[in-house]
This record gives structure tokens, C-alpha cells and sequence, in this order.
């Protein structure tokens, strides 16, 4: 691998895990709790998760918008449906983000449909899901790093943080300008993530090669970034 491309591959593994590893710490926390439960766990016992889940959106400087849990349908004992999530504020305190739960809802938020959390459920896997612009929190350009959480074989619901799409590009925009041809972090769908391509734009869609095929046939022109869905495409 040459050194300006394995350059790009560590920037991008080095921010990529530091965020996996908030991850983790979250759902540590969650199953511990399920875990301890004598009792069917209710809503209000999430409150002693909320130092972990809001740890992430206050650390100076940090890369995380959003984090939070969300439980698996019937999971909680009060509530079918539930998300503990919590976004930061401009003034950088964070609040819970308040969505329609009730099935019977004019605006019911069915996330068990989304990949962010259908995809880690179904595979057990790390997932990253976008870049997507986020309506329902900030209406800007994120990506959404999450892990399934399981106690005893049962699956409890997905953890998972926000991540601002520009402040990872600016993370990785250093080492993706000092490769020489065109280089372009995709999504394993062939949306770009990042780029040194003026031609390639953050959220567009790759379209001019098949990325499915690439990735399933292991191309080295794309080169898959470490065990997460994010890979260095390196095609004009």
C-alpha cells in the first residue's frame, strides 16, 4: 500500500475508533443495567444511564452531535417503543430528543426500518449508516455509528452516536489531499463520505463503477478503511 494512501486509511481507522469506542462504552453501560435489573426494566431506570449516554456530546471538541439507546420493541416494560437519545445544544448542554413512539400516532417513528438500527440488529456488527441529512435532529449532513446491545442472548435495542459529517471530513481531508489521483471515502452503498475530487460531493452517490461489485470482490482499488463499512475508492 503506498504511504499516502495507508496515510488516509489510519486517519480515517484512528477517528473512526475513537468514536466506536464511545460506542461501546454506551452499550457496556446499558447491558450492565439490564443486567443488574431484579425486575422487569421501565423507563425511569434509564435515568442512571444518563452520565454515559450524554458523556459523549461533552467532551471538548468532540466529534459527537447526538447518542443515545434505543430499546428494542417491547423491551421496557411501560413503554413498546422507546428512544433514550440525547442531542447537544448550541450552548452545548445536551436534551433529550423528543419523537412520536406511539404506533397509533399521526407521527409515528418507526425505527426498527432504519439501517442505522435494522442493519446491527439483523448482523450483530458495528454499522455506520450515512452520510444522510438528519431532519429530525439538525438538518445537516451525519453519520450514525452504532452497535447492537445483547444480555443473555437477547437483543436489547442498538446504541449509537451522531457524528457532523464536516468535522469528519475536515479530520480526514489532510491525508486524502496528499494521495495524488483521486481518492474518495465511500459508505459500503458507494455514498461519499469524503473526497479530494471536486467531481465527487459529500452525500453524492457513486455511480459511474459498480461499488457493490468492487466490495464483494475484494477490488484493491477499493480498500476497505478497517471492520467497519467505510472504504478508500481510488478511481478517477
Amino acid at each position: 500500500m503506498e504511504p499516502a494512501v495507508a496515510g488516509v486509511v489510519t486517519a480515517v481507522r484512528a477517528v473512526v475508533e475513537g468514536v466506536f469506542a464511545d460506542v461501546a462504552a454506551l452499550r457496556q453501560g446499558v447491558e450492565a443495567l439490564f443486567e443488574r435489573a431484579g425486575a422487569p426494566v421501565v423507563r425511569d431506570d434509564l435515568a442512571e444511564l444518563y452520565p454515559s449516554l450524554t458523556a459523549p456530546l461533552r467532551t471538548p471538541g468532540g466529534p459527537a452531535k447526538g447518542a443515545g439507546f434505543v430499546a428494542a420493541p417491547h423491551v421496557l416494560a411501560d413503554a413498546p417503543w422507546w428512544l433514550e437519545w440525547w442531542i447537544r445544544e448550541p450552548s452545548g448542554e445536551p436534551s433529550r430528543l423528543i419523537v412520536d413512539v406511539d404506533p397509533d400516532g399521526e407521527h409515528f417513528y418507526d425505527y426498527t426500518t432504519l439501517p442505522w438500527y435494522r442493519d446491527p440488529a439483523r448482523t450483530g456488527l458495528r454499522n455506520v449508516t450515512g452520510p444522510y441529512v438528519d431532519y429530525l435532529c439538525t438538518d445537516e449532513y451525519t453519520l450514525t455509528f452504532t452497535e447492537s446491545v445483547r444480555s443473555g442472548g437477547r437483543f436489547l435495542g442498538v446504541v449509537g452516536t451522531d457524528v457532523d459529517v464536516d468535522r469528519f471530513e475536515v479530520t480526514v481531508l489532510p491525508s486524502l489531499r496528499a494521495v495524488p489521483g483521486a481518492a474518495t471515502l465511500i459508505n459500503a452503498h458507494g455514498r461519499v463520505i469524503a473526497s479530494n475530487s471536486p467531481h465527487r460531493s459529500g452525500g453524492s452517490l457513486v455511480r459511474d463503477v459498480d461499488v457493490a461489485e468492487m466490495w464483494a470482490a475484494g477490488d484493491p482499488r477499493l480498500i476497505p478503511c478497517g471492520n467497519f463499512p467505510i472504504g478508500l475508492l481510488l478511481v478517477p
